[in-house]
């Protein structure tokens, strides 16, 4: 071998050692990662449904290092699948889309071609990531994705004019005295009279501009996401409409905003619905709302119990003396919990401490061992608890047989579901449980056409793919009836006509 043909081989050598070395360190190759996300569809979706068509590596960055100094990274891929079978995403209690996209490592808005019932052969495209971890030579696969939070925009107001701000700071200096300040009771009145006093004036403002107000949820909640939806949906088919969401702590805070007039479209769950339109329960006390009236049925909500899985809670009788968190004051989740405990004959007194921080607390709670268990109502998969399922081991208690006739029964909305398997990461087994429909409320004020447009628009909606939100895909005019607990609006009425009425709330579970 001559001179330079020995250079020639030697630099040869030498740049596949360092394309070796540099496929090893920017993580594992295209057919490692296409075998590894082919077999999470299988494991962590179901066994077949879909096929990986078209492949294609992206490219890669760092991940923080583990406490061990491992070094990690996240993957990105495009990719087509196949659906070997027909599968009905809008189903009730099939899987949300939502879950899907968790298994890819993708946004929501990163698929292409979900429907709320694709066919075999359909493609699915995506946009997606795969989480790994070095050891020693070799590319280990992650449980989860790192997926990141958006954080919510904050818009500023203008100045108000000086009999505004006169008034305002009449009102800070009923706050701002020296210590020992107000009373708790003292500031509780002041507040609730400056929140209700903010809405009336927000609400007439609005009124006045030809604004709707669509009270939704807390901030990256399902209500609050299909909320948004639907605002945008609107604003991008008729730019005259103006319509804008408001942030609540959810249904209860919903309805009595209804009643207020300080909102003119509410989501709702239907047994917090019928709660309000026969003064029970978290309306004892104020009465009735009778104005109250349904424009359609959305989508189901599950009513999640979530306990450690190493934890010895097996049932919900298990949960006396235990620390619990039943969902924050107004919110769906505290009525839906309070009426699964009164149902096991557990009183509030009987828990060793009951909380209403809410599920984002609670979540934190639990991994710490603070809390034994807590209860949330929302459509599932909930993004957060998919997270938790994923870093923490967790169960789901079922609801017994002998309590389901019985609560449904006494508490009208409620109604049996299942939580189908593999809705969050590690859960195997499907979960018969309770819950709700989402309904969209409105009052007997609201204008027959416009309630008729309203419906119009939501069920000639923009496809799941790119509507960003997972809800969507459970929104059809075959559920569009179902576990209705108020009386119609006649705009729905109209819309949905005697025949589809009659026929869906036959076939109502």
């Amino acid at each position: 071998m001559n001179r330079t043909t020995r250079s020639s081989s030697i630099l040869f050598l030498s740049v596949i050692a360092l394309l070796s070395l540099s496929a090893c360190v920017h993580g594992p190759d295209s057919q490692a990662i296409r075998q590894d996300v082919q077999n999470k569809l299988d494991s962590q979706l179901k066994k077949g449904l879909l096929e990986i068509v078209s492949f294609r590596r992206l490219g890669s960055s760092p991940l923080p290092r583990e406490e061990s100094g491992a070094q990690r990274r996240i993957v990105y891929f495009n990719a087509g699948l196949r659906f070997s079978e027909d599968y009905e995403f809008g189903g009730w209690e099939k899987l949300s889309p939502a879950t899907l996209a968790y298994v890819l490592g993708a946004k929501e808005k990163g698929l292409f071609g979900i429907k709320s019932k694709n066919s075999a052969g359909d493609l699915v495209y995506v946009y997606g990531s795969n989480a790994y971890e070095r050891d020693g030579s070799q590319w280990k696969q992650m449980e989860t994705v790192p997926m990141g939070k958006t954080s919510t925009p904050v818009i500023g107001n203008t100045a108000p004019p000086t009999r505004s701000k006169q008034l305002i700071d009449k009102l800070a200096g009923m706050v701002n005295i020296p210590p020992p300040g107000v009373s708790p009771q003292e500031d509780d009145v002041i507040a609730e009279e400056l929140d209700r006093a903010a809405e009336n004036i927000q609400s007439r403002i609005e009124r006045r501009r030809h604004v709707y107000t669509v009270a939704s949820g807390p901030p990256g909640s399902q209500y609050f996401n299909y909320a948004t939806t639907l605002v945008q949906d609107v604003q991008k088919r008729n730019g005259k409409v103006r319509v804008r969401t408001v942030e609540t702590s959810g249904s209860v805070e919903n309805a009595k905003m209804l009643a207020r007039g300080s909102a003119d479209y509410a989501l709702m769950q239907s047994d917090v619905a019928n709660y309000a339109i026969a003064g029970r329960g978290p309306f004892a006390g104020s009465g009735p709302v009778t104005t109250l009236r349904c424009v359609t049925s959305l989508f189901p909500e599950i009513v999640h119990i979530v306990v450690k899985a190493s934890s010895p809670i097996q049932t919900i009788s298990d949960l006396r003396g235990r620390r619990v968190d039943v969902g924050v004051k107004d919110s769906g989740t505290r009525y839906d919990a309070q009426a699964l405990l009164t149902t096991y004959g557990i009183k509030d007194r009987d828990l060793a401490r009951l909380t209403m921080d809410g599920p984002e607390r609670a979540m934190s709670q639990l991994r710490k061992g603070n809390l034994d268990a807590f209860f949330i109502t929302t459509a599932a998969p909930l993004p957060d608890l998919q997270e938790l399922a994923a870093i923490s081991v967790i169960r789901f208690l079922p609801v017994e047989d002998h309590i389901l006739q019985k609560l449904m029964t006494e508490y009208p909305g409620i109604v049996r579901m299942t939580m189908a398997a593999n809705t969050y990461p590690g859960q195997r087994e499907a979960i018969q449980t309770v819950g709700v429909a989402a309904l969209l409320v409105t009052t007997n004020q609201a204008p027959e056409a416009e309630v008729e447009k309203v419906l119009d628009l939501i069920f000639s909606k923009t496809p799941v793919a790119t509507s960003g939100s997972s809800e969507s895909a459970k929104v059809s005019r075959q559920t569009a009836l179902q576990n209705i607990t108020i009386p119609m609006h006649p705009g729905a009425s109209a819309f949905f006509g005697a025949a589809d009425i009659s026929k869906q709330r036959r076939s109502a579970p």
